[in-house]
């Protein structure tokens, strides 16, 4: 293989172009934090600097030695994760989550639930750094999601960071940077992952799903620059579509009853996280029928009375996709399902129950 670091995620080239001056020029740092939204690439572009740190070639990864092929199938064992937890989380459900991982690439690697860093884990991280590795060059470690670390956590991870182990190289992904502490970013590298364009988005679902390139372009256009959001929209199926169709059509009528009545069907039909992706194609529906009032070309195939917003001041269109964008950023944050729905479909419908007046 041949290229960057980065090589094999679209639309990173800026970072890309850090992480390559680093890697050729031997400068690497003892610790990164990969920032930026969900499902752009920053856990692949870990393991990307955890194969390029371990590859027999040195440099840049190789992609074809033993210590490549192992970080990228989650099988080396001075390569490790740690991501965040319940107390009731089962080691079984971990290896699932690896092995689904290992399989496909693309599976988001969470788990279900308000899940926490807990300073149990973060000594874990200390006890491996202070062994010898077993082959390769040193050790790595990636901690997900480390903005969901607890205050006790981050404070003894500070400790290794301020004296990290020789020949050692810890990875932090987070999608809120602000919410680790300034200690802690003031002691690793800061990389800033962006959100990919629509047709980037489009290209990677035909090429890792096979989907095709209609059903491709809705999901992209609705995935707010994220792979992740669009694999989990697609994984929730065509019902989400519809189910998407039919909120808008209650918020448009306005009853309280009939929107908490969906919030809760819907949350018991999809969980947290394709609740999330729910959340994510009613906000872009929305968008759609604010682009239809000022006379733009809608990028979903919307029936008339959804485009044209029924009649709905554009002010109230803009509110209720704030309302479904904070709903989405309550779901990926542990909120219930049910209570964040509820709040955003009472919401949108106060707003949009509302015709306009002349």
């Amino acid at each position: 293989m041949s290229g960057g670091v980065l090589r094999e995620l679209r639309g990173q080239e800026r970072a890309g172009a850090l992480l390559d001056g680093a890697f050729l020029s031997g400068r690497v740092p003892h610790a990164y934090l990969f920032a930026g939204p969900s499902g752009v690439g920053k856990l692949s572009a870990a393991l990307a600097a955890a194969a390029s740190w371990m590859c027999e070639r040195g440099g840049i990864w190789c992609g074809e030695c033993r210590h490549c092929r192992r970080v990228m199938s989650l099988q080396h064992p001075d390569v490790r994760l740690t991501i965040p937890s319940l107390g009731t989380t089962q080691p079984e459900d971990i290896a699932a989550l690896f092995t689904a991982r290992a399989a496909d690439g693309t599976t988001p690697f969470r788990l279900p639930g308000n899940c926490t860093v807990p300073i149990d884990a973060v000594r874990e991280i200390q006890g491996r750094l202070a062994l010898a590795p077993f082959e390769g060059r040193g050790r790595v470690e990636i901690l997900v999601d480390a903005d969901k670390m607890r205050q006790e956590a981050a404070n003894a991870l500070l400790k290794t960071l301020e004296e990290p182990p020789p020949a050692t190289l810890l990875v932090l992904t987070a999608v809120r940077a602000s919410a680790i502490l300034p200690t802690v970013r003031s002691r690793v590298q800061t990389v800033r992952f962006a959100r990919l364009d629509a047709d980037a988005v489009a290209d990677v679902l035909r090429e890792r799903t096979g989907m095709d390139p209609a059903k491709a372009a809705e999901m992209a256009a609705a995935s707010d620059g994220s792979v992740g959001n669009a694999l989990e929209s697609s994984a929730a199926g065509d019902d989400s579509r519809d189910d998407a169709l039919s909120a808008l059509g209650l918020m448009y009528e306005g009853d309280d009853s009939a929107a908490v009545e969906f919030a809760a069907g819907a949350a018991k039909k999809y969980g947290t996280a394709s609740s999330a992706s729910l959340c994510a194609r009613i906000r872009s529906f929305l968008h759609d029928s604010r682009r239809a009032l000022e006379g733009l070309p809608p990028l979903f195939s919307l029936p008339g009375e959804v485009l044209c917003g029924g009649g709905r001041e554009a002010a109230a269109l803009d509110e209720a996709t704030r309302l479904f964008a904070v709903c989405e950023t309550r779901l990926r944050a542990g909120v219930l399902p049910q209570a964040a729905l509820t709040a955003a479909m009472t919401g949108a419908a106060a707003l949009l129950g509302r015709k306009e007046t002349k």
